[in-house]
Parts: structure tokens; sequence; C-alpha cells
């Protein structure tokens, strides 16, 4: 099986429809806006190709740190452990920053989904920080875990996850009405001043 990584400069169709069945609406960006983030520089999309299909796809904003915005395998794909093998080669293909941050639902024990997710992310090497993070968007305040997978040996200090925070607000989430006011519930509930 030929498995690799490879940048897309646009978002397609098929890849958008799979994320508005694997995402709930309230974290999905419009199509028009990922496409527009794909041109800014920072934002990419990696697709996961199995002899020649997709089969997969991170959408991630890069700096000296890495932000996954999302992260899936086509159902078609699922349950062959994929998803540990494609954040392998990802981390391989960006092992010179510091390290990557991925935004997770809070564990809910009456959701298997959201156990499932936080068991994957923990089975890869991903901690669970010790920050109070809200998703920026307009729908409701929609606490979650910030987790991060270290690439450099060293757990960012509360100050860096803010500063980067901020950078992601302000590219990713600039669309988002009550991002700054989001922001500043961040700052205040981390004791990291305005």
């Amino acid at each position: 099986m030929e498995m690799k990584l490879i940048n897309a400069e646009v978002l397609n169709d098929r890849i958008y429809k799979d994320m508005k069945k694997q995402f709930p609406p309230e974290e999905l960006k419009s199509f028009n806006a990922i496409n527009d983030l794909l041109t800014g520089g920072k934002y990419k999309l990696d697709l996961l190709i199995i002899n020649g299909h997709d089969a997969g796809y991170i959408l991630y904003y890069k700096s000296d740190f890495l932000w996954i915005d999302y992260i899936a395998i086509l159902p078609e794909y699922q349950s062959c452990g994929l998803g540990s093998k494609v954040l392998q080669l990802f981390f391989d293909k960006y092992k010179m920053l510091k390290g990557c941050y991925f935004e997770v639902e809070k564990e809910n024990p009456q959701d298997k989904n959201t156990i499932r997710r936080v068991k994957f992310y923990k089975r890869n090497g991903c901690e669970v920080l010790d920050f109070k993070y809200y998703f920026p968007n307009d729908v409701k305040l929609l606490e979650m875990d910030l987790y991060y997978k270290n690439l450099s040996g060293v757990l960012p200090a509360k100050t860096r996850i803010l500063e980067d925070i901020e950078e992601i607000f302000g590219c990713l989430h600039v669309q988002t009405q009550s991002c700054m006011e989001i922001l500043e519930l961040i700052k205040k509930e981390n004791k990291c001043g305005s």
C-alpha cells in the first residue's frame, strides 16, 4: 500500500462534503472561507493519498508551530489505523517545528465519539494542556480542551500558548464576530492579562 501526504492548493467539493458529515456545524468554516484561507500562505491542506486515491485530509495553520484545524479519514478508509499513520507522517514532515495544537471536544461519558477522539490523541503522544480554551464561533460558547504534541522537547508556557492562540484567532477565526470577546475571556480565565 503506497501512502503519502501531498499539499493541495484548494479544497475540493468531495472533501468539503465529507467535512460537513464529520464535523459539527458550529465548528465548520464555509467552503469559501477555507479556500480564502488557503490563498493566504500559512493555512495548508494536506491530502492523504493511498494508491492514488484521496483517503483523508488535514487542514492546518503553519508558523513555528502547527495548529490542526480539521483532520479526518474518509469513511471508506476508517477503522484501519490510518489516523495514527497520517499523524505520524504529518509529525515527521514538520519535526523541525516546536509542536502541534489540537482543539478537542471535552470528553463526555455519554458520547462514545468524544471518548474515542480523546483516546486517539493521547495514544498518539498528545497531552492535554492545563489551559482554559474556547472555540471561537458565533453559535454558542464552546469550551474545548487544547491538546499539544511536543515536537521540540519543550511544552509551551501559558504566555506562549496565549501568543499562539492570538496568532490563530487573527488568521483562522477572524470571520467570527465574537472572536475578540472569546480571546479576552481566554486571557481572563487563564490569568494572562489583557
